[in-house]
């Protein structure tokens, strides 16, 4: 699963299509997740060397260097178009923890230096190397717009900033874009385009921020039969 450089949280959407049952269960939480992001007027780009834009873009950094933990529920829209629900905790650096409400069989966790993408059904695990995720915006210790992304796109609309980027060091990861709600900035969702142009979304809900987190959240501890490593 992992053989490419396929993005993290879309390596959750691959194989066993069958579960995309879940879209109907979820199709009323989903449609109201998104009503968050959709404005009458339309986004309007800014040029990336406008003192304005790069005010925005160090006030979105300073934001994403303050969040030390947080916790929210969250609905994924995988590129088939299914529909899961799930908890995410995150805990900087280098911490998270994706929880998929079942039947989904999934567990994505990142422990500081490794990615296991945990598929409990099969008791398979595969595990790459956190660097080789597009995780950077939302686990690096520093985060640095501009030394560690490549800013390919600033919009804004009312209530709404969005910014699009990919890793310097790894551009093949594929295009994140990040929304924020402003005033307060808030991040609210991102998406992941891969290079096989695959979309990926994910909507945060009720995010709780600097809460105390188990630190067993983020240790992986399962036994599976087949383990595989990038």
């Amino acid at each position: 699963m992992w053989a490419s450089a396929r993005s993290w949280s879309a390596a959750a959407s691959d194989g066993r299509r069958g579960r995309g049952a879940a879209v109907s269960a979820l199709l009323a939480a989903v449609i109201a997740a998104l009503a968050l992001f959709t404005a009458p007027a339309a986004a309007v780009e800014r040029p990336l060397t406008d003192p304005e834009t790069v005010g925005e873009l160090n006030r979105i950094e300073h934001y994403l260097n303050g969040i030390k933990s947080m916790q929210s529920r969250f609905i994924q829209i995988n590129p088939d178009g299914s529909a899961w629900n799930g908890t995410l905790s995150v805990r900087r650096p280098g911490k998270f923890r994706f929880e998929y409400d079942p039947p989904i069989p999934y567990l994505l966790i990142a422990n500081g230096n490794w990615f296991f993408h945990v598929d409990r059904a099969l008791q398979e695990t595969n595990v790459i190397p956190l660097v080789k995720t597009p995780a950077q915006f939302l686990v690096q210790e520093n985060i640095s717009l501009k030394k560690d992304f490549k800013i390919t796109k600033f919009e804004e609309q009312p209530g709404l900033l969005q910014v699009a980027m990919v890793t310097r060091d790894n551009p093949d990861l594929g295009e994140v874009t990040l929304t924020f709600s402003d005033k307060p900035l808030e991040l609210r969702k991102w998406s992941i385009r891969d290079i096989q142009d695959n979309l990926t979304q994910v909507t945060l809900q009720n995010t709780r921020y600097g809460v105390n987190l188990n630190a067993d959240l983020f240790k992986f501890v399962e036994q599976p039969v087949n383990r595989s490593a990038e």
